[in-house]
């Protein structure tokens, strides 16, 4: 668990995909580019202090939304918000009370259901009211109107909005202060550990009882959120450790479920803590697989796997520096990247399914020492100000820190992932000695037992959830429909419009499996390689705005215009001609075929930046990790391309017989001559973006 560097405690938790914290374009637009835009309110470092109810436990108080609204939301028509009261204990119900926050997501639908779907975020300690108002609001999502019922959206008891949250901003003041350090590992440990401690402390000192924050607890939150609400019956859904927590509320609260859905899943008679290096070995096994049967893959990357270790033992010798910028603050810092931080960047980008088609091609840049892409998307790593760590430790040390290092199964793990995988197991005992919070009873380690309509999914490329762990959770459900996803990492629902469909279906009718065709349907993920992608820096810089990046498209853009003045000054100069009586020379065959080189050109550029700025839309929309690399390759994109140099080099000719042969006027000739210049220019500006390599 490091901190100096890059290699700061980066957590195997089973939080959300990143795909899923952020939108592209969100980022893009409003905080710099990333994968996930990491906005803190200020009550996140000042939580209420515990007091007495001075209202009864278990009610729901409408208030102000706690956030900042997603783009186009609008405050009672989209988003219901408020507080839920509920016990810091249930077993206690007139002892001290905590504030959970809740955002109830308006249905759409002219025949809403009256059964929502509540939601479960993963970590244990992520926002779901952070993670999904973004995901349901985001442009091109379907998800909030393929769910005809209201969806509710609550931070479990510890994290972001809710009151006390348990974010141990300790961590991030240590990654700020040792980030551009070179550390041992014992030395980040040490600091880390410090930093634990002093969270461990703040929490104590402001009267916390952390032994509260269990899933125990949590389950009987969902519990009180469902009948302080009014609903008889709500459909579950949980992603991660939601699952886990889904689970618990399955076995005690099964009363109030209509249906049940397990999106990467965590058993609970499994210790995923012990099984994350070999669920992680497994998904760069499918990876390098994958790769290695596809055509344009193998060929750009053949020794994909060789090149991994490489780089992280280069690394490990020679760390690189990083220029990564905190999108909260605007500071710069020179980042030291080694091959333990490499790797572990490279799992947490493995969670999300929008950019495991990037992975082989960031393994292969960073065999050049290229970290162009990781400067955008570390930020949102090191930087995240969203994910509760105390919340996280509470409820890991309660329920899954019974183990030694020694139990894990690391017989046949890549050494690299095996070393990784002992230190953050270790890690972890270390962090719940400080935690110092009670066990929970045995039995929550035990399998579930449910005839519960349940919906089982998991992602084939998942690193820390493998499909093996749903299939082990379905075996005592009587009711589970189980479906594995061939090109989808940590969470399907929200990143796969298959998944989106299926969880539809289900919910439309738990008694019947629903309508899964589409997955036969996906052909796996569509890598990035030069035979999918016409690699050029311009999309990432127009996606960003990025005005010094933006240089050779502009100059592309201004030399077109000039171009494309010939089909104003052309029809202005006949128009004139004819209003004044005048008449034009007799056109040679040549000097007619010359002008419509410059019509087509002007075209070919124009449909250029047409089909760049779609691309760039639809791709930002779509979450595709391409956009970080360049435009998806067509054979018309291609013909554009390359077409242009061709009818640049012809305009060139046309311009010397225009002279030599004596074409049009003496201004015809020397505007023709200008616009011979500006395809050259555009030519030369598609080759400065980059496009021909």
């Amino acid at each position: 668990m490091r901190t100096g560097g890059l290699c700061r405690h980066v957590r195997h938790d089973v939080g959300v995909p990143t795909s899923q914290k952020e939108h592209f374009l969100t980022l893009a637009g409003r905080r710099g580019i990333a994968l996930l835009i990491i906005l803190l309110m200020a009550t996140v470092w000042f939580p209420a202090p515990l007091a007495r109810a001075a209202s009864p436990t278990g009610t729901f108080q409408p208030d102000a939304c706690m956030f900042e609204l997603p783009a186009g939301a609008v405050e009672g028509r989209d988003l219901e918000c408020g507080w839920l009261q509920v016990p810091e204990r249930h077993a206690q119900p007139e002892g001290p009370v905590i504030r959970l926050a809740v955002a109830i997501v308006k249905s759409r639908a002219s025949n809403r259901k009256p059964d929502p779907l509540v939601m479960l975020q993963g970590g244990p300690g992520g926002s779901t009211i952070d993670t999904y108002t973004r995901i349901l609001f985001s442009p091109g999502s379907r998800l909030r109107d393929l769910i005809d019922r209201d969806i509710v959206l609550f931070d479990q008891r510890g994290a972001l909005y809710s009151e006390p949250s348990l974010v141990c901003r300790e961590q991030l003041e240590l990654v700020e202060r040792t980030i551009e350090q070179r550390l041992t590992y014992e030395e980040s440990d040490r600091l880390s550990l410090d930093a634990t401690a002093a969270c461990h402390r703040r929490l104590k000192d402001e009267g916390i009882d952390l032994s509260a924050f269990n899933s125990i607890e949590n389950a009987a939150d969902v519990a009180a959120l469902a009948s302080a609400l009014g609903y008889a019956q709500i459909n579950l859904y949980g992603v991660s450790y939601g699952t886990l927590l889904a689970q618990h509320v399955m076995r005690d609260h099964p009363g109030m479920l209509r249906s049940v859905t397990l999106d990467a899943v965590v058993p609970t008679s499994v210790n995923y803590l012990l099984e994350t290096p070999r669920s992680q070995n497994r998904a760069y096994t499918e990876l390098f697989t994958a790769c290695a049967a596809d055509a344009g893959c193998r060929t750009a990357y053949p020794n994909l796997e060789q090149s991994l270790i490489t780089t992280i033992e280069r690394l490990n010798r020679e760390p690189a520096r990083v220029p990564i910028t905190d999108n909260e603050t605007g500071r710069t810092y020179n980042a030291v990247l080694d091959g333990d931080s490499f790797a572990s960047v490279v799992f947490q980008i493995m969670y999300s399914s929008s950019f495991i088609p990037a992975v082989p091609r960031i393994i292969d840049d960073a065999t050049r020492n290229d970290f162009r892409v990781l400067e955008r998307v570390l930020p949102l790593i090191v930087f995240d100000r969203t994910f509760s760590l105390g919340m996280h430790y509470a409820v890991i040390c309660a329920e899954d820190a019974d183990f030694t290092p020694e139990d894990a199964p690391l017989q046949g793990v890549r050494p690299f992932i095996a070393l990784d995988g002992r230190r953050s197991l270790e890690g972890y005992l270390e962090r719940c000695n400080i935690w110092q919070v009670d066990q929970l009873a045995p039995v929550v380690d035990e399998p579930v037992s449910s005839d519960i309509p349940t919906l089982v999914l998991s992602g084939r490329f998942d690193p820390i959830t493998p499909p093996e762990f749903g299939d082990v959770v379905a075996r005592t459900l009587s009711r589970a429909y189980v479906y594995t996803f061939p090109d989808t990492g940590h969470g399907a629902v929200g990143s796969s419009a298959c998944a989106d469909t299926i969880l539809k279906a289900f919910l439309d009718n738990p008694s019947q499996p629903p309508d899964s065709s589409c997955i036969a349907e996906s052909a796996g993920p569509r890598f990035i390689s030069p035979d999918t992608i016409i690699f050029t820096p311009i999309t990432l810089a127009l996606a960003t705005l990025d005005v010094a990046g933006l240089a050779p498209f502009g100059a592309f853009v201004g030399a077109l215009l000039l171009l494309l003045s010939a089909w104003i000054v052309w029809p202005l100069a006949w128009l004139f001609r004819l209003i004044t009586g005048g008449k034009a020379p007799e056109p040679s065959p040549g000097a007619t075929i010359a002008r419509w080189l410059v019509v087509l050109t002007g075209a070919a550029g124009a449909a250029f930046v047409a089909i760049t700025l779609i691309n760039i839309v639809q791709m930002a929309v779509a979450n595709d990790a391409t956009i970080f690399y360049g435009l998806p390759r067509s054979l018309t994109l291609v013909a554009l391309i390359w077409g242009m140099p061709a009818l640049a080099l012809a305009i060139v000719v046309c311009t010397a017989l225009s002279w030599t042969r004596g074409w049009w006027s003496g201004i015809g000739r020397v505007y023709y001559a200008l616009l011979s210049l500006s395809a050259i220019g555009c030519a030369s500006a598609l080759a400065w973006m980059g496009v021909f390599r």
